[in-house]
């Protein structure tokens, strides 16, 4: 399983500069987390080892997890030997497929949440 976990720091100083609520805020931040868990999945899924296409098709995305100063959004793999294709075992080399997606949805994420933020911002 995969998390990628974003907390808001200086929240008070950002919305002051830029006229968002807390409300706002995270509001931003989870829809961006919303969309870029669905590209992470979609990629995952397209990425993943496919031998029967089982493991692929059970990769799912969490309801994303919201607090008042984070947001949490989960891809898991349910095939009980996600882990093992993902890290390796001693007698199988890795075949990452959770990681590389989750590293290419940060930038995504990032720029979804610019974006999200512009909107509620006062200032465009």
């Amino acid at each position: 399983m995969a998390n990628t976990n974003v907390t808001w720091t200086g929240l008070s100083s950002l919305m002051e500069q830029i006229g968002a609520t807390a409300a706002e805020t995270i509001e931003a931040a989870s829809s961006a987390m919303k969309t870029t868990t669905g590209q992470v999945q979609a990629q995952a899924k397209q990425i993943a080892p496919k031998r029967t296409g089982f493991m692929a098709n059970n990769i799912s995305v969490d309801p994303i997890q919201r607090t008042a100063s984070s947001v949490t959004g989960t891809i898991d793999a349910k095939a009980d030997y996600s882990s093992f294709v993902e890290f390796g075992t001693y007698k199988m080399s890795a075949e990452p497929f959770i990681r590389p997606a989750v590293s290419a949805g940060q930038s995504v994420f990032i720029k979804t949440t610019m974006d999200k933020m512009k909107e509620a911002s006062t200032f465009k």
